[in-house]
This record gives C-alpha cells, sequence and structure tokens, in this order.
C-alpha cells in the first residue's frame, strides 16, 4: 500500500488557496508549494511545515499533523491599508478553509485549520535581510489511521 496522506493534505491546502488566488488576484497574488527564495509579487502563501506525528497500536498506524502551517506574506507599509489587507486575506481565507474542511482528497481525511499566528518573514536580500509582514495559518489534529503491512 502506497500512503500518499501528505502530499494529499498539502495539495488540499494549496488547492484552497489557489480557488482563493482565483477568486481575489489582487487580494492574493502567488500561491507557493514552499517558502520561495524571493516574493516577487506580494501578498502571497507557501506551504511551510509539514511536521507530522505518527503512533502505532495494533496493527493501526495513525499520522496525524501536528505542524502544518501556510504562510502569508506581505509588504510592511506606512499607512493602515497593508494592515488592513492582510487581515482582510486572513479573513477570507478563514471562511475558505472552513469551507473546504473536506478538500483533501483520500477520503475520511478532514482539512481543520486551527489557528492564525502573526508574524514576520525574513528574507536575505543584497543589501542584508528584508522583513515581510506575515501570518501563520496552522492545520492541527488533521489526520488517518491505516492498516499497517
Amino acid at each position: 500500500m502506497t500512503a500518499t496522506f501528505r502530499s494529499d493534505i498539502v495539495a488540499g491546502v494549496l488547492a484552497v488557496l489557489a480557488a482563493q488566488k482565483t477568486a481575489t488576484p489582487t487580494q492574493l497574488r502567488a500561491v507557493y508549494s514552499s517558502r520561495p527564495g524571493s516574493f516577487p509579487e506580494l501578498p502571497a502563501a507557501y506551504i511551510a511545515n509539514r511536521d507530522e506525528r505518527i503512533t502505532y497500536s495494533g496493527q493501526l498506524r495513525t499520522r496525524t499533523m501536528v505542524g502544518l502551517t501556510a504562510v502569508l506574506v506581505d509588504v510592511y507599509a506606512d499607512n493602515t491599508e497593508s494592515g488592513d489587507r492582510l487581515d482582510d486575506l486572513v479573513d477570507l481565507l478563514v471562511a475558505r478553509f472552513t469551507a473546504a474542511y473536506a478538500q483533501v482528497a483520500g477520503g475520511g481525511n478532514i482539512l481543520a485549520l486551527s489557528s492564525v499566528s502573526d508574524t514576520e518573514v525574513e528574507v536575505s536580500g543584497v543589501n542584508g535581510p528584508i522583513l515581510y509582514r506575515g501570518a501563520l495559518l496552522g492545520f492541527g489534529e488533521t489526520f488517518i489511521t491505516e492498516g499497517r503491512t
């Protein structure tokens, strides 16, 4: 049996982010499957950590995503519009992920957005580090139980 749980979960998150990009192309301009080296278009989103916990009970294996995160990235600006722009995007994505709980292929998997945390994203630049405003979307307790082979 080939397990595709991790790939299916990441694909589900990417599909929701891509749907938001299509629906609001000025509010989410780029979506990446992992952290890019730079952000040519902002606001952007990427899949970050993919931490999971694996437990065994008899002939069953349970894989639980305990640290799957997507990061939203935007510029810092002196006006209040940049704060509103990222906050608005977070609100849109909370609603979209809530509606897309069954987005993951493979049946029985639930995509659960469980937290949003403000953060900074640092990228190395020619003249030193560049800081971006960010929001971390956390997906906790998404799991699958499979028979062991």
